[in-house]
């Protein structure tokens, strides 16, 4: 792996993860219930994307305007690493140590949300039921350690789709038709 990529990736990382810092400690303690709103979400894949494309074009900067897709990839991947895995620790350690009672209303929103949704996915009502037993009998919550893991490993799967495109976006164009002399 590039030095610079990498260097770049935990830069960027870095920022990646103090920005989840700042805004899931603010939002916490503000309102706590604003975790199971869509904007937030939202907001947040927006500042990802933002700082992605961000990472990779200042690494292409940084390496003379020549990127090879592997270092413009592995610059991105790092960066979602360590700012992913950041989000995922602390909201743990929020919701289960801080403050388990707004896990549990959190929880309940997210009940109500996805009731809400089978409702105007027109299920018939047994099929509402046995899904909404289902959810309120599982012994995993949004923010227990499991959860949180699967998420986690979505929100990478998803974000590396976002990545490979960028990357394929910012690499040189010449990279794959010409040959490398050495």
């Amino acid at each position: 792996m590039n030095p610079i990529s990498k260097k770049t990736g935990i830069s960027f990382g870095l920022i990646l993860a103090f920005y989840y810092l700042l805004a899931n400690v603010i939002v916490f303690f503000a309102d706590y219930t604003l975790f199971a709103k869509p904007y937030f979400g939202i907001v947040n894949m927006i500042v990802v994307l933002v700082l992605a494309i961000s990472c990779v074009w200042i690494t292409k900067k940084r390496l003379g305007n020549f990127i090879t897709f592997k270092e413009g990839f592995s610059a991105f991947f790092i960066m979602i690493i360590i700012g992913f895995v950041t989000n995922m620790l602390l909201q743990f350690v929020l919701f289960n140590f801080v403050d388990p009672a707004a896990k549990e209303a959190n929880n309940k929103i997210m009940i109500e949300m996805a009731q809400n949704i089978a409702k105007e996915l027109s299920l018939p009502k047994e099929e509402l039921e046995k899904q909404m037993e289902f959810i309120r009998n599982n012994p995993d919550d949004n923010f227990s350690f499991s959860s949180l893991i699967f998420s986690l490993a979505q929100s990478l799967l998803g974000a590396s789709i976002a990545g490979l495109l960028i990357s394929l976006t910012f690499r040189n164009k010449s990279e794959f038709s010409t040959p490398k002399t050495t």
